[in-house]
C-alpha cells in the first residue's frame, strides 16, 4: 500500500500548483486522473470560456484558442508532472474509508487528499469540445438559460459569426448589477442577438438547442460516503472554505465552488493548513466578477441589492462620458459605501473596466472609504477619472442637504 504525503484527485491548476510545490519540498505527490484529458476538464469546467471570452473576432479567437490549448497541455501534461517527481495514476479513483482510496488496484492511504475534479458541464461538453477544442462554432443556435454563462457565450459565439437566440424565462445575470447587465443585453442585442422569455416551436431539426443546467461539483465517481465526507444539494459542505466533513480530505476550485473561478491566493494558505498545521480561517481577498469580456461588466465585493439589505448606503455614480464627453461607450461607474463611507462594493461598465477593477478590490480589501479613494493616483482615462467622480459624488450630494446649506449660511453670518 502507498503512502504519499498528497493524493489529487483531478486536474485543477491550483490543485497541481500545490502539487508541484509539496513536490519540490521533497513530498511524495500522486495525482489520480482518467482518461480525460486536461483540456476537457477546462472546457468542462468553464475555464475555456473565462479565457477566450474577450475575443473581439474569428482571427483573435482562433489565435488565442490555439495559444491556451498548448499552454493547458504543456502545463498539466503526464510528462511534465512526472518530470517534477509528481507520480501520476490513471484510472477511476473511489474511497474505501477514510483514510483509504483505490485507483483501479492499487491502494492509497495518503495524508492528505485534495479533490480537484472540477464541476460537472453546464453546456452539452461535446458542443464545447467542437468550439474550443476544434474551433467549430455553430452558423444558428437557441442558448436556453439565464445565466452568466450564458450571457458571455452568447456574446462570444455573436462575435464568431453565429445566429443566437438566447431563451431566459428569468432575468439573465441576477447576481450582477441590473444596470450594466441591461447595457450589455442592449448592446447585444443591436449587434443581432435575439432575445426570447420561452421556448420557441419547433423550428428546424438542424438548429441546435444548448441548455445551460445548474453547476455541481463532478464527484459521482468517488463514493465519498465511504470517507465520511457530507454532500449538500450535491455540493459539498465545507468548513473554513476548503475542509470537507474528513478533515484528511479539501477541496479546491469549481471542486469546491461550482459557479466561482479557482482563488488563486488560496494555494499558499492550502499548503500551510495541510503540511505545516497552520491553522485559522482562511480570509480571501475580494474576488472579481466579469460578465462580457474585458469591454463588458466588472464587479467586486457586494451587489447593491446585497448592500441595501445591511442598512444605510451610500451610493457613487458616475458615466465615463462625464470625465471625458468624447467617450460614446456609455461606461459607467457604480461604487457602493456603507454609513461612514468604507467602501462595499463596485461595478464598471465599459472599456477598459477589468483592468480598472482590481484597484477597488484593493481599496475594498483594505478597508478605504469613498474620500480616499477619490484621492487614489489614479492613470489618466475615462474610467479612472470615472473613479473619482464617482467616489467623490456622496460627498457632493452632502452639500445639496438642508442641514449643510443652513449650516453654511450660520457660519457665513458669523464671517
Amino acid at each position: 500500500m502507498e503512502k504519499p504525503d498528497l493524493l489529487i484527485l483531478g486536474l485543477d491548476r491550483q490543485a497541481l500548483e500545490i502539487g508541484l510545490a509539496i513536490a519540490t519540498l521533497g513530498g511524495k505527490v500522486v495525482v489520480a486522473r482518467t482518461e480525460e484529458t486536461a483540456v476537457t476538464q477546462a472546457i468542462r469546467d468553464g475555464e475555456m470560456l473565462a479565457r477566450l471570452v474577450s475575443a473581439g473576432d474569428p482571427v483573435a479567437f482562433e489565435a488565442r484558442r490555439l495559444a491556451t490549448l498548448e499552454d493547458i497541455r504543456r502545463q498539466r501534461s503526464t510528462e511534465r508532472l512526472r518530470a517534477a517527481r509528481i507520480e501520476v495514476a490513471i484510472g477511476t479513483a473511489r474511497f474505501l474509508d477514510r483514510r483509504r482510496v483505490m485507483i483501479d488496484e492499487a491502494t492509497f492511504e495518503p495524508r492528505r487528499v485534495l479533490l480537484a475534479s472540477g464541476r460537472q458541464a453546464t453546456l452539452p461538453l461535446e458542443a464545447l469540445r467542437a468550439l474550443f477544442e476544434h474551433g467549430e462554432a455553430p452558423r444558428r443556435l437557441i442558448l436556453r438559460g439565464a445565466s452568466a454563462e450564458a450571457l458571455d457565450l452568447a456574446g462570444l459565439l455573436m462575435r464568431l459569426g453565429a445566429q443566437v437566440t438566447l431563451v431566459s424565462e428569468s432575468p439573465v445575470a441576477p447576481d450582477f448589477d441590473p444596470d450594466g447587465v441591461r447595457l450589455l443585453l442592449d448592446r447585444l442585442e443591436r449587434q443581432g442577438l435575439a432575445r426570447l422569455s420561452a421556448m420557441p416551436p419547433a423550428g428546424p431539426a438542424d438548429l441546435p438547442v444548448w441548455e445551460i443546467g445548474s453547476p455541481l461539483p463532478a464527484l459521482d465517481r468517488f463514493e465519498l460516503d465511504k470517507a465520511d465526507i457530507r454532500l449538500r444539494d450535491g455540493r459539498l459542505v465545507l468548513r473554513n472554505g476548503f475542509e470537507t466533513t474528513n478533515s484528511r480530505v479539501l477541496a479546491l476550485g469549481r471542486a469546491a465552488e461550482p459557479d466561482q473561478p479557482a482563488d488563486a491566493s488560496a494555494v499558499a494558505h492550502l499548503i500551510g493548513r495541510m503540511f505545516f498545521r497552520r491553522s485559522g480561517k482562511f480570509g480571501p481577498q475580494p474576488r472579481l466578477r466579469l460578465l462580457g469580456g474585458e469591454a463588458g461588466l466588472a464587479e467586486t465585493g457586494l451587489g447593491e441589492r446585497e448592500a441595501l439589505d445591511r442598512g444605510t448606503v451610500q451610493i457613487g455614480r458616475a458615466a465615463f462620458a462625464d470625465a471625458d464627453p468624447s467617450d460614446l461607450s456609455g461606461g459607467f461607474v457604480k461604487l457602493l459605501g456603507d454609513r461612514k463611507g468604507r467602501l462595499l462594493g463596485a461595478s464598471l461598465y465599459g472599456p477598459g473596466s477589468a483592468e480598472r477593477l482590481p484597484v477597488l478590490a484593493l481599496a475594498l480589501g483594505q478597508g478605504l472609504t469613498l474620500t480616499e479613494i477619490a484621492r487614489l493616483p489614479f492613470p489618466a482615462g475615462s474610467a479612472s477619472d470615472a473613479i473619482r467622480l464617482a467616489a467623490a459624488s456622496p460627498a457632493r450630494g452632502l452639500l445639496r442637504s438642508p442641514g449643510i446649506q443652513r449650516a453654511f449660511r450660520l457660519f457665513r453670518f458669523f464671517g
